[in-house]
């Protein structure tokens, strides 16, 4: 007789859960390097003071224990995703570096090969709103290239980087861009993401659909409160 199916276990928090914040809300160390776009509240100011209006809403809110916010200063739309020094898999590391190198060491490599990186698309590049992600990992805006030209600009640019980082994951061709303001620290009630949703909906209504993001910043973080650029990617 075949032994019976042992019952899959349903996660007890969300992804983000204990890595990178604790059930607490504290951020947790979980270095890395990636490439990102960061918010400019000068040159997009409609779009930032619209999300520092919903920052302060969820601030507020009575579901805020369920949910750890973002700095705005952190506010960025990821280009391509480099590597965490926690997540050392086929795919989420460069397979032209061995698996036990030091992430520093990995942060120099990148360094030396984008240094000389042809950006060969000069931003800004333009993005439109179209929502909020699924309430499943956090909180974070939903971005969509604003034409199919821009799209194939950012795609084109994000297969450059996997062939010259070495770096190719698993979800590469269908990775979602977005803003991201929080994380979620518990898996939502069917009342709770109904609630979330709708303030976020009610939110998206008023927000400026289309705005605008400069050059991408090679940058290191320690943790997912801030984002540190080493330097901008440029035209040769």
């Amino acid at each position: 007789m075949s032994e019976p199916l042992k019952p899959v276990e349903e996660p007890k928090y969300p992804p983000g859960v204990p890595s990178k914040f604790d059930s607490d809300g504290n951020a947790q160390h979980f270095p890395g390097n990636t490439v990102v776009s960061h918010l400019s509240p000068s040159s997009e100011p409609e779009l930032y003071e619209s999300m520092l209006a919903l920052y302060d809403k969820l601030k507020r809110y009575h579901l805020s224990h369920l949910y750890a916010l973002l700095p705005p200063s952190s506010w960025h739309m990821t280009v391509f995703e480099g590597v965490c020094d926690q997540v050392r898999v086929p795919g989420r590391w460069p397979d032209d570096l061995p698996i036990d190198a030091s992430l520093q060491e990995c942060t120099s490599l990148f360094e030396n090969k984008l240094s000389s990186f042809d950006l060969q698309c000069d931003p800004p590049y333009r993005i439109s709103v179209t929502g909020f992600d699924p309430l499943e990992t956090g909180i974070g805006v939903h971005l969509e290239p604003s034409t199919p030209g821009e799209n194939a600009r950012i795609r084109g640019l994000r297969d450059r980087l996997s062939t010259l980082l070495h770096i190719r994951h698993k979800g590469h061709a269908t990775y979602g861009l977005h803003l991201s303001m929080a994380y979620l620290l518990r898996i939502l009630t069917e009342e709770q993401e109904k609630e979330l949703r709708g303030l976020l909906m009610d939110h998206f209504n008023g927000m400026p659909k289309l705005f605008k993001l400069g050059a991408p910043e090679f940058c290191t973080f320690e943790d997912m409160l801030a984002f540190k650029r080493l330097f901008y990617l440029k035209n040769q």
